[in-house]
């Protein structure tokens, strides 16, 4: 298997091209559209997620809204309009996930393109987090990331498309101070995701990260510490949704959003120290 990787606005595009060792037949695992495909997802109620959900409606696909308040997700379903279907599940309880996907499947149809975007966040120093915390962040941010890929991807094997995009952080690429056990499982999904990616790329299935900075939703209310610093400025769940659509109608491995985040990950990388110390200077009213 051969991978062509150019760089792209915000992210990186892939175009993978997969050579069989017998016949010598190269097959291009193309990006997909979403006019047309069923899209499932998870989070859907608020946020990053109705965002998605709102746009992906937009470009013609059918939507799945996957959260746990069946209320909320018939509020989204008569917004966004089109074909949409609800299926109220716990992330966190894999038989829910997977008794919600089969719901899903059997009203829309095989699901094409899954946005694993379900997440809550933790603030505080780690020495005074409790452990039952940090087990429900992992429950939530990484087992509920599991849980619907496991759910979609056999069926994306088999019929030899699909692609699916988890929603990070930028936490997830540069763990910040008082954000240890969120960061912990943001870090963790982005293994997953490029693991993966390696995985199923000659299967004909895309993956896609994507990894916001500070969003501009009930996310900080929610983990009881609201946004609190002058930079960087909070972006709409808009933008960030509209990075989603793009990564996977261009088969983008990795975007962030805003772009200019992926230069602080270039420094963590070449300029460890001077990392460091930008980082401590950043936070040396909290620490």
């Amino acid at each position: 298997m051969r991978s062509k990787i150019f760089s792209g606005g915000a992210g990186i595009t892939r175009s993978t091209v997969t050579t069989s060792r017998s016949s010598g037949t190269a097959r291009i695992v193309r990006a997909m559209k979403w006019n047309g495909a069923t899209a499932l997802v998870t989070g859907a109620s608020r946020g990053i997620g109705r965002a998605v959900a709102t746009q992906a409606a937009a470009k013609g696909a059918r939507v799945g809204l996957l959260a746990r308040n069946r209320d909320d997700l018939e509020k989204v379903r008569a917004a966004i309009g089109g074909t949409a279907a609800v299926a109220p599940a716990d992330i966190a309880v894999r038989a829910e996930i997977d008794d919600a996907v089969k719901r899903v499947e059997a009203e829309l149809g095989p699901i094409d393109i899954l946005v694993a975007n379900a997440g809550i966040g933790a603030y505080g120093a780690f020495a005074d987090i409790d452990v039952d915390e940090v087990e429900r962040l992992v429950q939530v941010n990484l087992l509920g990331t599991v849980y619907p890929i496991k759910a979609v991807l056999p069926g994306m094997l088999e019929r030899g498309r699909g692609h699916i995009v988890v929603v990070s952080s930028v936490a997830g690429r540069f763990g910040s101070p008082l954000e240890a056990a969120y960061a912990s499982t943001k870090f963790a999904q982005i293994g997953l995701a490029e693991a993966l990616s390696v995985e199923v790329a000659g299967k004909g299935v895309g993956v896609s990260i994507v990894n916001p900075g500070v969003v501009d939703t009930e996310f900080f209310a929610t983990r009881g510490h609201l946004y609190d610093r002058s930079f960087p400025k909070p972006i709409s769940a808009d933008r960030v949704a509209a990075g989603v659509i793009n990564a996977v109608e261009k088969n983008k491995a990795e975007v962030f959003v805003p772009g200019p985040f992926k230069y602080a990950v270039a420094i963590r990388h070449l300029a460890p120290r001077l990392y460091r110390w930008g980082t401590r200077r950043s936070f040396k009213d909290e620490l």
